[in-house]
């Protein structure tokens, strides 16, 4: 099966080498012979109304017109046609009138009207069957996606319902407050204050499909203060977010749950504890996030099946396809969690 840019310019060099062998055998038919200057002019004809039309795809591709609605859309093409039909008008006459047939060329509106009116009526046709392409191929990819999460959304809800919240977590979370009241209140009001803004955020995260870096970070910062509580001088963090990174989207819940595997199968089975470091930054376009942890990733182990790598993985296939990238390594004695999403969800 040809991908969309061999199908482009295939389509467009059949269609307008169709059309200058239409405007050929019309000449021909209405009694003009068959020459070299007819040959030169109908092969200009064919290199220029595939140059303006692939510079009007450009056009449409630089300002993004396939995100406009109809309505909005329809004058931006009734423009973009005319234009088109005006340029090709010009570059016709000086090219075959000029320097083909070698005719002194002079602008006159009334013979110039209707050639450009034609000509805009080609690339109008043009247009209509670019944009129709396009809308069919998209529609169907959308229907596609959509009957992928419809399909699998009702298990993977389940699954986040189940375990957004780590019922150890939240007992050891007790735990550490509860030695903080006599020794620290002031410690012990802020991590109660940390363990409410989790637990709230989890629960309105959860029913977002998508939220920003920044939001996400705020919901990871207050479960790192808890963990830190916990396990004091045996938990180092290190964060490295980039300014230009917190506007990209990503599921709800991916990082914090990624930097709590880290912990929990990481750096909380070291005796002398370890380094859960988050670093964010654009890497071809795409929002790249490195989480390492102390410890060791053994392959060999089968994952959890609740909201932990398997449901990570799946979500980010539902969500992006091909797209995102999802992987775990062993680093330089620490397990390397690197994640890839695409540019299309920036804010």
């Amino acid at each position: 099966m040809l991908n969309k840019k061999r199908l482009y310019w295939l389509s467009q060099i059949i269609g307008w080498l169709l059309y200058a062998v239409v405007v050929g055998i019309f000449n021909i038919l209405t009694d003009k012979p068959l020459s070299a200057e007819l040959i030169f002019s109908l092969l200009s004809i064919f290199l220029i109304g595939l140059s303006v039309a692939h510079a009007f795809r450009l056009l449409i591709i630089k300002l993004n017109w396939m995100r406009f609605n109809i309505p909005r859309l329809i004058p931006r093409i009734l423009l973009g046609t005319l234009i088109s039909g005006i340029i090709v008008y010009f570059l016709k006459s000086i090219i075959i009138e000029r320097l083909i047939v070698q005719n002194d060329y002079e602008f006159n509106l009334t013979e110039a009207f209707p050639s450009i009116i034609s000509w805009t009526l080609l690339y109008l046709i043009w247009s209509l069957l670019y944009f129709l392409f396009h809308f069919v191929t998209n529609y169907k990819k959308e229907e596609i996606k959509n009957l992928q999460w419809q399909a699998a959304k009702n298990e993977i809800e389940l699954n986040k319902l189940k375990s957004q919240l780590n019922p150890h977590f939240i007992f050891n979370s007790m735990n550490s407050i509860r030695a903080l009241i006599s020794e620290d209140p002031a410690l012990a009001k802020e991590a109660i204050t940390q363990l409410s803004n989790v637990l709230r955020n989890s629960l309105l995260m959860g029913r977002q499909k998508l939220i920003s870096l920044g939001d996400e970070m705020k919901l990871v910062n207050d479960y790192l203060g808890l963990e830190k509580t916990r396990f004091e001088e045996r938990l180092t963090i290190k964060r490295n977010i980039g300014d230009n990174t917190k506007k990209f989207l990503l599921p709800p819940l991916m990082l914090q749950t990624l930097v709590e595997n880290g912990i929990k199968h990481g750096t909380s089975k070291l005796p002398e504890g370890g380094t859960i470091e988050i670093n964010t930054s654009i890497e071809n376009e795409k929002l790249k996030i490195v989480i390492y942890n102390s410890g060791f990733y053994d392959k060999s182990i089968k994952p959890d099946t609740g909201f932990g790598l398997v449901n990570t993985i799946q979500r980010l296939q539902l969500l992006f396809g091909e797209d995102a990238s999802f992987e775990i390594t062993n680093e330089n004695n620490r397990v390397k969690t690197e994640l890839l999403i695409p540019k299309e969800t920036i804010l």
